[in-house]
């Protein structure tokens, strides 16, 4: 499938933002649903609403800050150095939560968790997007979605192994293992290299060429000029056509389409129902009329859905399905497996009939599976390669930025609207699934084996291609001058390499 050369390797070590962020994210699932949790932090096994839904929400609220900062930041700083920083931040939000010895200081841990990972989850795709090359950016993109289900499937498994644990270990030792995976991320990036791409936006072009020697050096010296090329022209003709602050160029009508799938694919991450799932699939489980460790053991089965998805997807879908076929369809799946669990949920609901509940668990779990298949990765690689570099790190901060506001009131309103609604509030989620599903085929372009410089031709923007050609000088100089004819929009200009 991959071959561990040196792309692939720190593919993989950057990837591991994603198992910081699903172990990060997935256990506050198990930990609401102990019942030694609710009787420390609320003194009663009836946890008030809004505080449990404070709990998962602050989360969001920090991860808005991080993915907010996140894109100035590793435009200046490169994202190298944000990756280790945003590590930092959440070993020591893990610890405070470990720690916790009142309600505060579990929020306080979980916002400072959220702002390290809505940085990662800013930067990390970015990261290996300009990395990789054109023909597997997808599967190594899809790396980092695959350590986030293993991530959701270690948390929901230590979630579980606490119920077997006596009083306040039962939820802190499980909280502790967040630790772990984010050390060995921050260890591990000492020995990565910065993107090739952010060098040459710093004009550290020697280091470039090094970093693609290093990374793509296998595919022979001319694949390696060509694409230093590429990215150095592309990178000046957008430096050219640039009339405004990169903040400001974002918001112009110019990039307003690739803003707004942006924004419109991540925040359909979870209004397609899918965080809402993983947050509260013990009410979900409650509600199909299963109780106790009951509901901590299916929780850990479920996080095998997603891997077995994300696996399904790195073997048959990425860098094989347009984009656009992929979204659509996952869209389309998605919302047939939510009607299939409202119907059981309407009917089997009161767990009277046992066959009933299961087939609601059932689609709980296909529907998990299936959004890995089909989203889980695919959305990311899409919004780190739409935007041009200039415009990267910032277009990806304000689309996970939106994201995160929506997992806010998401987050503290599900709670209450689930109690209030019970079956009918799957009916929500179908809606935007199939409004999603429209978008995606009216207007969303393929973008699939393109390399970065020449998406913005899939958006109708000038793009340069580049041929390294050889010429030979006048007599007085016989030595053969490399030089590099680049086509831009039909016309062409000839520059020295």
């Amino acid at each position: 499938m991959i071959g561990l050369n040196t792309t692939t390797y720190c593919s993989l070590v950057i990837a591991l933002g994603g198992l910081v962020y699903g172990v990060d994210t997935g256990i506050v699932a198990t930990t609401i649903a102990h019942d030694s949790f609710k009787l420390y932090m609320f003194n009663t096994l009836k946890a008030p609403t809004a505080l449990t839904g404070a709990i998962v929400s602050c989360y969001y609220a920090g991860g808005c800050l991080g993915s907010f900062g996140a894109g100035s930041l590793t435009d200046k700083w490169g994202r190298k150095s944000i990756v280790s920083l945003s590590t930092l931040l959440a070993i020591i939000g893990s610890a405070i939560q470990a720690g916790a010895i009142n309600i505060g200081m579990m929020i306080g841990g979980r916002a400072i968790a959220g702002l390290a990972t809505g940085a990662l989850l800013t930067i990390v795709p970015i990261y290996i997007a300009e990395l990789a090359p054109p023909e597997s950016r997808a599967l190594l993109v899809a790396l980092k979605g695959l350590l986030t289900a293993v991530g959701y499937l270690i948390a929901n498994w230590i979630g579980y192994a606490g119920a077997f644990a006596i009083g306040d270990v039962q939820w802190r030792v499980p909280l502790a293992m967040q630790v772990p995976p984010a050390l060995l991320l921050l260890v591990l990036t000492i020995f990565l290299p910065s993107s090739p791409r952010w060098l040459v936006s710093q004009e550290r072009y020697e280091d470039a060429v090094k970093v693609l020697y290093d990374l793509h050096g296998q595919k022979g010296d001319e694949y390696v000029q060509r694409e230093m090329v590429e990215i150095r022209e592309q990178l000046a003709l957008e430096k050219a056509q640039r009339r405004s602050s990169s903040w400001s160029e974002l918001f112009s009508l110019r990039y307003a389409r690739r803003l707004l799938l942006a924004c419109f694919i991540l925040n359909m991450t979870k209004l397609s129902g899918s965080g809402i799932v993983q947050n509260y699939q013990s009410l979900f489980y409650a509600g199909l009329g299963f109780k106790g460790n009951t509901i901590l053991l299916l929780s850990g089965c479920y996080g095998f859905m997603g891997l077995f998805g994300q696996i399904a997807n790195m073997l048959w879908v990425s860098d094989k399905w347009s984009r656009t076929k992929t979204m659509y369809t996952g869209s389309i799946v998605l919302a047939l497996f939510l009607v299939l669990l409202a119907i059981m949920s309407r009917f089997f609901g009161d767990g009277s009939n046992l066959g009933g509940a299961a087939a609601g668990i059932a689609f709980i779990f296909l529907y998990s599976a299936f959004y890995a298949v089909f989203f889980n990765s695919t959305v990311w690689v899409i919004v780190a390669e739409i935007f041009p570099q200039h415009l990267r790190g910032n277009g990806n901060s304000f689309a996970v930025f939106s994201m995160s506001v929506t997992n806010i009131w998401l987050s503290q309103i599900t709670p209450l609207a689930f109690e209030a609604l019970v079956w009918k509030f799957y009916f929500i989620f179908i809606a935007l699934n199939l409004a999603a599903a429209f978008i995606y085929w009216m207007w969303l372009p393929d973008t699939n084996q393109l390399t970065l410089e020449e998406v913005a031709g899939a958006f109708g923007d000038d793009t340069v291609k580049a041929k390294i050609i050889d010429l030979t000088v006048d007599d007085k100089n016989r030595d053969e001058t490399e030089y590099v004819e680049n086509s831009v929009s039909g016309g062409k200009v000839a520059a020295q390499a």
